[in-house]
């Protein structure tokens, strides 16, 4: 089974920066407010922080299951959270690569036979 050490002083420690985040809206009660963002910069804003929040989530199970398999195959090294951020990382640009030699492999075995149509593209009808 997997589990996580959890002790007195981490449980603390995480139910104070909760309560700190929960009460946030107090502190600002009677201060200048931030700059409002525009509806654009903040859907960037919100897209940028949830693919972080991916990232560092998939980054932590990553460094769980590796950790995992290397108290079974002793020979693995154990491996620390940024490391399985760079190899979440690598791994993601390998997968941008292989999918973009599968678009490139289209186009060239199909030339012209797609037209941009919007943000799509679609097979070009046949005259």
């Amino acid at each position: 089974y997997l589990t996580l050490p959890l002790s007195p002083a981490l449980i603390s420690l995480i139910l104070r920066r909760v309560h700190i985040l929960s009460i946030a809206y107090l502190i600002l009660a009677g201060m200048p407010s931030p700059p409002m963002l525009t509806d654009i910069g903040r859907m960037r804003l919100e897209a940028i922080s949830f693919f972080l929040l991916i990232w560092f989530i998939a980054a932590f199970f990553i460094k769980l299951l590796w950790n995992q398999l290397a108290g079974v195959f002793t020979k693995l090294p154990r491996l620390k959270f940024k490391h399985a951020m760079a190899l979440t990382f690598l791994w993601g640009m390998l997968f941008v690569l292989v999918l973009t030699m599968i678009s490139g492999a289209r186009e060239l075995l199909t030339p012209g036979a797609w037209e941009k149509k919007g943000a799509t593209y679609q097979l070009r009808e046949g005259k």
